[in-house]
């Protein structure tokens, strides 16, 4: 339910019991990445492997091996995640994101073309793949296909008042090029991303395209 601080008062109990459980210390971690930093997860990590008298933790775990990339920024990504794709379903996700930031479309979109989503993130990220593979390839139809991904996250009664489904509905008219629509949805979320580049950019397009020059 992404409540990660929750998470976080709940884990510590079981922690206090069990402080070297391998799947409880790699949760904090998670929670450590989803509410502080990817830096911060690794350290959570450090004090498995000083107790670990087999060797490498990170070799012998093949969840600590895939989250490691994640904290890591995608390092490492080409040899530890295809191995795990039939083990973990997130290893072929965030492969995806690997090659949209090395800016890899097709790569990333041959990889996701056959996923079908069931998360909200799994269609946010299609959508983002499909709507910038359509624009490298000039293909309203795979536009019109992450177009259509963003609204069903957008307008969803669990999505609709998130930051990241007010994202889709931004993207979804942006995509369709009513930019009075744009506004509405990025006007409602600018003070969360007043240093956010994209953000910014995306912002000062849709305000061109209205007339609001300055």
């Amino acid at each position: 339910m992404e409540y990660f601080d929750v998470s976080m008062e709940i884990l510590s109990g079981y922690l206090n019991f069990d402080p070297q459980s391998i799947y409880a210390t790699n949760l904090k971690a998670c929670n450590n990445y989803q509410l502080y930093s990817g830096k911060n997860a690794e350290e959570v990590l450090k004090p498995l492997q000083q107790l670990f008298k087999g060797g490498d933790i990170f070799k012998e775990s093949d969840l600590l091996r895939h989250n490691l990339v994640v904290f890591r920024n995608g390092e490492n990504a080409m040899q530890t995640l295809p191995p795990l794709i039939d083990v973990f379903p997130e290893a072929k996700l965030n492969l995806v994101i690997y090659h949209l930031k090395k800016e890899q479309v097709a790569e990333a979109f041959n990889l996701i073309k056959d996923i079908e989503p069931t998360a909200p993130r799994e269609y946010i990220l299609k959508g983002v793949v499909y709507a910038m593979y359509g624009q490298a390839q000039d293909s309203r139809e795979h536009i019109k296909t992450a177009q259509q991904l963003f609204q069903l996250v957008g307008a969803s009664s669990t999505e609709c008042d998130t930051i990241p489904g007010r994202q889709c509905m931004a993207s979804c008219f942006f995509l369709l090029k009513q930019f009075d629509d744009v506004l509405v949805y990025l006007k409602s979320i600018r003070n969360y991303f007043q240093t956010d580049d994209d953000f910014n950019w995306n912002y000062a397009i849709a305000c061109a395209y209205t007339g609001d020059f300055k």
